[in-house]
């Protein structure tokens, strides 16, 4: 018998098509676990911000009032109405959300600003807010509600993604 000391070619290739293979599936998990990371971190976002409207609900009475889809840009003195959420602190004295100033704009985990309507075309009784999510377009058709007209990737407060 002869003794081999060389991989032949089929082998070679065999070995190298199995570290292929699974390599794609390693990759194909990361980049889903990435995805999913953003869109719960986006979800975090949404809901600490609604546990602050919530705080501000219960000193003042109301919500803060937006009455057309706007995205989350804080401006202290400009008369909108992020002025009393700004400049007013909870009964307990403390902002109603951490790291919120003057010119702060509220973003998701893609970088996209959060939009806000209260009251809410999907919830009338309190407010809708969302996420554009990763492609960050939403609804662009004209005379329809931007918080109806998504595109199916968007982050909200009225459906569990």
């Amino acid at each position: 018998m002869k003794h081999r000391k060389f991989f032949t070619l089929l082998e070679l290739l065999s070995v190298i098509g199995i570290i292929a293979i699974v390599a794609g599936i390693i990759l194909g998990g990361m980049s889903y676990a990435g995805r999913r990371a953003d869109q719960a971190k986006t979800l975090s976002i949404i809901e600490g911000f609604t546990m602050a409207l919530e705080a501000f609900k219960e000193d003042r009475g109301f919500y803060p009032i937006v009455s057309t889809a706007a995205q989350v840009k804080f401006e202290a003195g400009a008369g909108n109405a992020w002025d009393k959420f700004l400049s007013g602190h909870s009964s307990n004295n403390r902002p109603y959300m951490e790291g919120i100033q003057d010119g702060t704009q509220l973003k998701d985990a893609y970088g996209n600003m959060l939009w806000y309507q209260c009251p809410g075309t999907n919830n009338p009784q309190k407010f809708d807010l969302w996420s554009t999510g990763p492609d960050g377009q939403q609804g662009d058709k004209k005379g329809v509600d931007f918080a109806k007209a998504g595109n199916g990737d968007d982050i909200c407060n009225w459906k569990r993604n």
